[in-house]
């Protein structure tokens, strides 16, 4: 148990550093774990989830292809059209368009795919793009709490908890849509007079051709229907008794055949690393259960909270959000499904307990650029474009937003489960 917590603590640190990339730290801190005897090599393999790891690649498939046809560019300039180039309104857009489709892909590749987009509008506006990278990465934390595929911490809690994809969202959506509501009134305050534009850059927008964003009419149609039954699949698939990791795979195989692309070049796309990161977090978790870590984590759950299930789901809530603020969320929600489970009756996904993670998990990453893999990639990829934002800029708005969805977070859980 003692080389276990070491390890462990070793290679969160290191996670939180950022020095050495995640994914070698993970994977050698969970290759240590089976070199210095924690548990053996084959216990190791049954700590890695599949269909965590398949749901991801499979998503991160569809939408590459996806992106090919322009779409997301075209639904950009037509958004900064539709409130004629307003600054405020276009964040706001830009906002709740990260937001949903955070819903439905994995919000990784979206704020990959949005950032571009977000410069190119912010460049033929000419504003400040900080404020629409910020937004968005807050939107895209806010709306992958709504559905299992969103966000990585959701797939792994609905994995380990057998959650099917409708009634996650019945559960997680509705908390989300008025966490959306939180950050549009709390943008208006911070960034109405940041985002103005001029009535000359107003009418560049507004000149622009967005079907010509369009660069395969073909290939988005097959990309629309083959997603549509995609969603479809998600939602039905309990009643097909296939997982949502065999829905997405099946269907970007299917869109690559139809589509008659190279396989090896959306492959190549996928976040390979980002895949072997979660394989590393998988060990390096089993680690502490093998050991009967997380059986002590438990315990000292249930001891703070006085035995109360609600007292236990605000401190799942409110433990969840700050540690998350602290280190990636995804090594967070790895370590804490292996407690709740142990639970009585957490085994199920009606537990409230599974959504007091989920919410804290995903909330509380917005509060530091470490906080989510979403923060680092847009934070990285605005650097590299020459828009940088230090840690403590993101700090002093992300802890803002953070501290007031996990409240609205907290009032939810209450009011609906207790």
């Amino acid at each position: 148990m003692a080389t276990a917590i070491i390890i462990f603590i070793i290679a969160y640190a290191m996670i939180a550093m950022g020095r050495i990339p995640h994914v070698l730290t993970a994977v050698l801190g969970a290759m240590a774990m089976v070199f210095f005897g924690v548990m053996p090599g084959h216990e190791a393999l049954e700590h890695i989830n599949l269909e965590v790891i398949l749901l991801l690649a499979g998503m991160m498939s569809l939408a590459n292809v996806f992106a090919r046809t322009g779409a997301f560019d075209w639904a950009a300039i037509r958004g900064a059209q539709l409130v004629r180039g307003d600054g405020f309104l276009t964040l706001c857009l830009m906002s709740v368009l990260t937001a949903v489709s955070s819903a439905f892909l994995d919000n990784v590749t979206v704020v990959v795919l949005a950032v571009p987009i977000t410069i190119s509008i912010c460049r033929a506006l000419d504003i400040n793009p900080v404020p629409f990278f910020l937004a968005q990465v807050f939107a895209s934390n806010i709306g992958g709490v709504s559905t299992v595929v969103a966000d990585p911490p959701n797939i792994i809690i609905a994995a380990e908890a057998g959650i099917g994809f409708v009634d996650f969202m019945a559960n997680a959506a509705p908390v989300s849509l008025i966490c959306m509501v939180v950050l549009v009134v709390v943008l208006y305050l911070w960034f109405r007079d940041q985002v103005t534009t001029t009535a000359e850059n107003r009418s560049a927008i507004m000149s622009r051709d967005a079907a010509s964003a369009i660069t395969d009419k073909s290939l988005l149609i097959k990309s629309v229907i083959v997603f549509g039954f995609t969603v479809v699949g998600f939602l039905t698939h309990e009643m097909l008794h296939v997982g949502p990791a065999y829905v997405a795979v099946t269907a970007a195989a299917i869109l690559i055949m139809i589509a008659r692309i190279d396989p090896h070049d959306v492959l190549q796309q996928v976040e390979w690393t980002t895949l072997a990161f979660f394989i590393g977090l998988f060990i390096l978790v089993g680690g502490l259960e093998y050991t009967g870590v997380t059986g002590e984590i438990r315990e000292w759950l249930v001891d703070v909270s006085g035995g109360s299930d609600r007292n236990l789901a605000f401190l799942i809530i409110w433990f969840g959000g700050t540690s998350s603020a602290i280190i990636d969320n995804v090594p967070f929600t790895a370590t804490m499904v292996e407690v709740v489970k142990g639970f009585s009756d957490e085994g199920s996904g009606n537990s409230p307990l599974w959504w007091a993670l989920a919410l804290g998990a995903d909330l509380g990453g917005n509060a530091t650029i470490v906080g989510a893999s979403a923060n680092v990639i847009v934070v990285n990829l605005a650097r590299a474009a020459g828009y940088p934002i230090s840690f403590v800029q993101f700090f002093r708005y992300g802890a803002v937003i953070s501290t007031l969805t996990l409240i609205v977070s907290t009032a939810y859980i209450w009011l609906r489960y207790f």
